[in-house]
């Protein structure tokens, strides 16, 4: 069983919030599980007794992913270089595909011609279907 140890004030987050901001890259923002392992809660716990400064995280940080891509260009072209990529990636299996189409189709015709040599070579002889009388 653990044992309570009392909340953090505000203040307390607040600062554990500024040095976090201060040991990562200005490229990210910290996260609320990191703040919360900071403040030595659960994030479950974090979340429910401090509302406002996750609310305010989340803004934060969802304005920042929207004005920059981590590696500073915008998202316009971040858009573009991830469409030209799985454009890229499409083309690529797509010829993938016809590949495979084609080794099956060979493969089924290869298959149809061993089972008629099998045949052949057992002397078997196809029974055709029953003829009405």
């Amino acid at each position: 069983m653990t044992r309570h140890t009392g909340l953090p004030t505000v203040e307390d987050v607040r600062a554990a919030l500024a040095a976090l901001h201060a040991d990562i890259e200005a490229t990210r923002a910290p996260t609320v599980l990191a703040l919360a392992q900071q403040v030595g809660l659960a994030n479950t716990t974090f979340r429910r007794n401090f509302p406002e400064i996750v609310a305010q995280m989340k803004d934060t940080s969802t304005t920042q992913h929207d004005l920059r891509r981590t590696d500073g260009s915008s998202t316009a072209d971040g858009l573009a270089q991830q469409n030209a990529r799985l454009r890229h990636h499409n083309r690529e299996l797509s010829e993938h595909l016809a590949l495979a189409t084609a080794e099956i189709q060979r493969l089924s015709l290869e298959a149809h011609g061993l089972r008629g040599e099998l045949a052949a070579l057992r002397n078997v002889s196809t029974i055709g279907p029953r003829r009405p009388r």
